[in-house]
């Protein structure tokens, strides 16, 4: 409890970005991966193969984005550093752990960004989403972009901001949490190169008997083609969030979203 508390006192991070709770979530996640490292091994394992099989099929590496690259357990670092010329590691929130160890990392580049684009908008800063990536858009030499288990994480903190500022909310629109992934959709889109997308899209709950107690969309109802290939991940076993409960999340890995 130490430890992730001296995190979230320590992390770097924009006011909005605290506020929609997003340092905390990310201590809590880096917590729980270390409890369940076991469990969720598989998952990292799958998301690290499909990235390097596409890495593998790339007629140039120059330069790598990985959105929502967060606590890089799901990503083959070593093998973009040897690779590509130069990689973007892309998140609202880098941990402390993770700007130092990339400080031994010259390709490294690490860039904070809200890759909802409403952050402003919440906050009345803004009239409306500012486009997170729009400076590298027209970037010719990105050979290859990962979205990298962010697509679902993109709504939930919209969703529970909204909740508690509903006078706010009263003039945001309805759809916003949902809109947020279909931009993200859109914004995979307008990136060069190959795209990969690794997203959760659909969570279950069951009890000790496998009797399923509930079912979530991740995806808010944004229609996404059949992925390439999808699995498991018990994102909370048994104990982790209660003792006679487990959450499953089925994964999806799209190897070229284009």
């Amino acid at each position: 409890m130490l430890a992730e508390l001296l995190l979230r006192l320590t992390t770097p991070a924009a006011p909005m970005t605290r506020q929609l709770g997003l340092v905390g979530e990310s201590v809590a996640l880096w917590a729980r991966g270390n409890r369940q490292r076991q469990a969720w091994a598989e998952h990292h394992k799958r998301c690290r193969a499909v990235i390097t099989q596409a890495v593998a099929e790339l007629p140039r590496r120059r330069r790598v984005i990985v959105l929502g690259s967060g606590l890089l357990r799901d990503i083959p670092l070593d093998l973009l550093c040897k690779r590509f010329e130069q990689v973007l590691l892309v998140d609202a929130v880098h941990l402390p752990q993770i700007r130092l160890r990339m400080c031994f990392r010259p390709k490294v580049t690490l860039l904070n960004r809200d890759l909802t684009g409403v952050m402003g908008w919440l906050a009345e800063e803004e009239k409306g989403r500012i486009e997170p990536l729009a400076d590298l858009t027209a970037d010719p030499a990105i050979d290859l972009v990962i979205s990298a288990n962010l697509m679902s994480q993109l709504a939930w903190p919209v969703e529970d901001w909204l909740d508690d500022h509903p006078t706010r909310a009263a003039r945001l629109p309805k759809e916003l949490p949902a809109q947020c992934i279909a931009w993200h959709l859109a914004d995979l889109r307008r990136l060069g190169g190959r795209v990969v997308l690794l997203s959760d899209v659909e969570m279950i709950e069951r009890d000790r008997t496998g009797a399923h107690t509930d079912r979530f969309d991740l995806t808010r109802g944004v229609t996404l083609p059949p992925p390439d290939e999808s699995w498991d991940w018990p994102v909370a076993p048994f104990g982790e969030a209660g003792r006679d409960r487990e959450s499953i999340h089925r994964v999806g890995a799209w190897r070229n979203f284009r």
